[in-house]
């Protein structure tokens, strides 16, 4: 029976491309056994049938070439403890894609949720369920208000998921209390905020909160200094006449609705203050 194979041969047996056998060979990895001094031509032996799997193995293992060729030589205790490491880093890439594939699904429920805002009328008040949303915050220090511009500040927030494993998404806000202000100035932020979509390690517990469930009173704009607080006394006079309540939190929330972004102008700003409950 034949026991020398060609490389078109030995790749039907192995299930493996004719390439994938060259690309073998021309990295030392796995050379075929035997050259006809007459021909040149080269052929494998059936016993290398086993390390092809072996190499197909460890590569749908996702290990790379240079880490295969380095485990094709370890035994025993070495052996399980590459395999083990290998896992591990499997482990992470697992967790990195699903965290991921949820920032996307946050995105998606993000520009869902734009949707249903730009349906109510530009600059009037008007009401909405919100559910409850996790969300990054982070006091504001020094004072600010909707008249500077915070991007420095409000970097601390991704600078935090990043280090803890993650990124932020592309929306961002603040929360101050409803009070009758007499000017804009008099807006002071108490916190910087942005929504949280992945697990989030117990470093990060200390900085986690809620806008909690429930009904809104909202007010949505074109993001503008000049007109911000114009948008705020609707927004308080609205919820002053609707409820007994003389206090709240205001949530100014601040997302792009697409990704062709020229100027802070895209933003379109959402402020809500929750309703009390009957």
């Amino acid at each position: 029976m034949m026991r020398n194979f060609s490389i078109g041969k030995m790749a039907k047996i192995c299930n493996v491309s004719i390439q994938a056998l060259r690309y073998y060979d021309k990295i030392d990895l796995i050379k075929p056994a035997i050259r006809n001094p007459e021909t040149n031509y080269r052929y494998y032996v059936i016993q290398q049938v086993f390390q092809i799997n072996i190499v197909k193995y460890l590569q749908y293992a996702k290990l790379s070439i240079e880490d295969i060729r380095q485990v094709l030589n370890l035994k025993g205790d070495a052996l399980a403890n590459a395999l083990t490491q290998q896992s591990r880093h499997i482990d992470d890439q697992i967790r990195r894609l699903q965290n991921s594939q949820q920032l996307i699904s946050g995105q998606i429920q993000q520009l869902n949720d734009l949707q249903q805002i730009t349906k109510h009328p530009l600059s009037v008040v008007y009401q909405r369920h919100i559910r409850e949303r996790t969300i990054l915050q982070l006091p504001t220090q020094p004072v600010i208000t909707p008249l500077d511009y915070p991007d420095k500040e409000t970097s601390q927030l991704d600078r935090l998921l990043i280090e803890n494993g993650t990124i932020g998404n592309l929306q961002y806000g603040f929360s101050f209390p409803l009070r009758p202000y007499q000017s804009v100035t008099d807006i002071h932020y108490q916190a910087m905020l942005t929504q949280v979509f992945t697990p989030q390690p117990p470093e990060l517990k200390a900085y986690l909160g809620k806008i909690p469930e429930g009904n809104y009173l909202c007010i949505f704009f074109y993001w503008n200094r000049q007109q911000y607080f114009n948008h705020y006394q609707k927004l308080q006079r609205a919820f002053r006449h609707r409820s007994p309540a003389s206090s709240g939190v205001v949530y100014e929330i601040s997302s792009v609705n697409d990704y062709g972004y020229h100027d802070e102008h895209n933003f379109i700003t959402e402020l809500s203050v929750k309703l009390p409950e009957n």
